[in-house]
């Protein structure tokens, strides 16, 4: 665990398979970024998560990317739910510069990367799976990394747009809605994937259980689990067994975490580049 003047870093490092089952988690490298609340638009708070996040990045990055290497971002997510557009507001925040290297070489800054970014959208609505689209544009402009970032689903209530979720194990689009689509690793599409991700939204059942289990805490009454989801799951039901909530503030933590993602992520990729060069190259 590291932490810096607001902020709450814990590091978690699987080098195992065996140890990988204990938590649930594949081999790799797994960081949390703790932080206040991130709708607020509070700037020394942002470069502080910026600062912290690109160092991060270079670290798990380091072993298998250099300096001139291409990247492909990748945009999760429905861009038309708002809680769920965290991944293209991404893309519309991050500096692409992979057209410049091929048409304008000259108008590039000395040290630039080929970025290329994508938000490919969802399966409801574009009849392809995300790897199938995924896996087409890497084979075609064979990135040597792949940086996708997407809306979870929050385990609990207080971490709703708090915290940021770093690893490098690629990830399972839709997992946290039990919708899961094909994962998106280094297994499936041949190059190492880094995950990002903020909670955006919570399931219901997981705001009733938590309120059920602090009821019990502060009274003589005994916390069943059994009978709480049970119950919670005749009130989902009319649902269709799942709901999701997401706060009111959705429009200001999407955009200010796509923002601090987008320049977090620059700073790592383009370390010896200022911000008022990186933002002449954003879509």
């Amino acid at each position: 665990m590291e932490n810096s003047k607001r902020l709450q870093i814990n590091i978690i490092t699987v080098t195992t398979p065996e140890a990988g089952e204990k938590i649930g988690k594949p081999p790799g490298n797994y960081i949390t970024i703790q932080a206040p609340p991130l709708q607020v638009n509070d700037p020394e708070l942002q470069e502080e998560i910026i600062k912290v996040l690109s160092k991060n990045l270079r670290t798990v990055t380091a072993p298998f990317l250099k300096p001139n290497d291409p990247v492909l971002l990748v945009g999760l997510g429905n861009r038309h739910a708002v809680a769920d557009s965290l991944g293209p507001k991404f893309i519309e925040y991050s500096p692409i510069t992979r057209h410049y290297h091929q048409y304008v070489p000259e108008a590039l800054v000395q040290g630039m990367r080929p970025t290329s970014g994508i938000a490919p959208g969802v399966l409801g609505i574009t009849g392809l799976e995300t790897l199938e689209i995924i896996k087409g544009v890497v084979e075609k402009t064979k990135p040597a990394l792949v940086i996708a970032v997407d809306s979870l689903v929050a385990q609990q209530t207080e971490r709703i747009g708090r915290s940021i979720q770093i690893s490098d194990t690629g990830i399972h689009p839709g997992s946290g809605i039990g919708n899961a689509r094909h994962p998106l690793n280094k297994y499936t599409l041949g190059v190492p994937v880094i995950a990002i991700g903020c909670p955006t939204i919570v399931n219901a059942a997981t705001i009733s259980n938590q309120s059920i289990q602090n009821f019990c805490s502060n009274s003589a009454y005994a916390y069943d689990e059994a009978a709480a989801m049970k119950s919670i799951k005749t009130v989902l039901a009319y649902f269709g067994g799942s709901l999701s909530v997401t706060p009111k503030e959705i429009d200001e933590i999407i955009k200010n975490t796509a923002k601090i993602l987008a320049r977090g992520v620059a700073a790592a990729l383009f370390p010896h580049i200022g911000q008022k060069q990186l933002e002449l190259y954003t879509v």
